[in-house]
């Protein structure tokens, strides 16, 4: 399994497209290529799907199957067939956004991330704006950055907040949950059609540890 940043360094891919620059905005021009489409996957503003295998790990600590068990996360199996569909739509801008002189950043986009791995369904909703994302799991509300660079995309764990509305108060690094993610092409995945990409995704806790973990590809299903 490959390693996420800030973990320990990650060899890059043997070979990259020549994508120069960070997209913003709007989607860079290309042709539907698989870097196209894990682009759009990750970043685009429309519905994507996706269908694969994903291999599934759990902590093996007793807090961690606990917290497994509490939040009904997948149980763990071997090149489990998953299908992902994000469905998104417009969102609204902050009304303190909105008043603003300056120019307003990127419109927000509403994701439901529906997760279908092995016989088990995961669901979760996030608000994104660009890179930045926000995603509320009850009283506490991950802040996270989505970024595109060369062959692949990174999620990475910027804040996490406890709290509702107006008053939140930010939880110390040891003190928060963490989630990262990681998408990537392989030199292989380059000829493939329809297209591929390969994932990781990791869940990590305070005191117990890796809580989740799984691993993969996906590859784009008709009209996604």
């Amino acid at each position: 399994m490959r390693d996420f940043p800030g973990d320990v360094s990650c060899a890059p891919p043997a070979r990259r497209p020549a994508v120069r620059g960070r997209p913003r905005g709007r989607l860079p021009i290309m042709d539907d290529t698989p870097y196209d489409w894990m682009y759009r996957f990750h970043l685009g503003g429309e519905t994507a799907a996706g269908a694969g295998s994903l291999t599934v790990r759990r902590g093996r600590g007793l807090l961690a199957r606990l917290a497994c068990a509490a939040l009904r996360l997948p149980r763990a199996g071997e090149r489990l067939p998953a299908r992902v569909t994000v469905h998104r739509r417009a969102g609204t801008q902050p009304a303190r956004a909105a008043a603003a002189r300056d120019a307003p950043g990127p419109a927000p986009v509403v994701e439901t991330w529906v997760r279908h791995i092995g016989p088990h369904r995961l669901t979760t909703t996030q608000v994104r704006a660009g890179e930045h994302g926000r995603e509320r799991h009850g009283p506490l509300e991950l802040r996270t950055r989505t970024a595109a660079t060369g062959a692949e995309v990174t999620v990475t764990q910027e804040q996490a907040l406890l709290g509702a509305g107006r008053w939140s108060l930010r939880l110390p690094a040891r003190l928060a949950p963490r989630v990262a993610a990681r998408a990537w092409l392989d030199p292989a995945d380059a000829a493939l059609r329809p297209p591929r990409f390969h994932i990781e995704v990791r869940v990590t806790a305070p005191v117990a540890g890796m809580l989740l973990s799984y691993s993969g590809f996906l590859r784009r299903e008709p009209g996604g």
